[in-house]
């Protein structure tokens, strides 16, 4: 009796570790679209960019700087900028002051337009998270998909895909 009890735990761990690794791999996945570059800021006709290396530039957006709670940018500041798969700048960190985001999975509950929120049944229960932005990829995700949110240092929703 006390080996099957013991071979029915191995199984139950192994299916465990089967169900998690797609959502392990798929934040995984997540992370590998994203492109980071370095920078410098300059201005731009009457704002400021971050300028790279291979002369392409990222609109800096004062707003999002002070939501994220970084300081100010100025022109001549060395910074990292995070490019999405759409080639759109979704993070602007002062260089050494790199976060670590963060990804929930869950179903879709609410996806707000004007209210700017997104909400999510996880695991764990109902999750809200501020959107920094209304275009992120939302046109034709319905409640009750399941998507995976990224979430920046400072808990808000910089990117949204469906799980695959």
């Amino acid at each position: 009796m006390c080996i099957r009890l013991d071979r029915l735990c191995a199984l139950l761990l192994l299916l465990g570790a089967v169900i998690m690794v797609p959502r392990i791999v798929h934040a995984e996945e997540q992370q590998s679209s994203h492109r980071t570059f370095s920078g410098v800021v300059v201005k731009q006709g009457t704002g400021l960019v971050v300028k790279t290396p291979d002369g392409a530039t990222y609109q800096v957006n004062e707003k999002q700087s002070h939501q994220h709670g970084h300081a100010a940018f100025k022109e001549g500041d060395r910074v990292s900028v995070v490019v999405d798969e759409n080639n759109t700048a979704i993070d602007v960190h002062h260089k050494g002051e790199e976060g670590k985001h963060t990804f929930v999975t869950g179903k879709l509950l609410h996806l707000g337009k004007m209210d700017k929120r997104v909400k999510l049944q996880t695991a764990e229960g109902e999750k809200v998270f501020p959107l920094t932005r209304q275009e992120i990829k939302t046109k034709g995700i319905d409640p009750g998909t399941e998507v995976t949110v990224e979430l920046n240092e400072a808990g808000a929703v910089i990117d949204l895909h469906r799980v695959k």
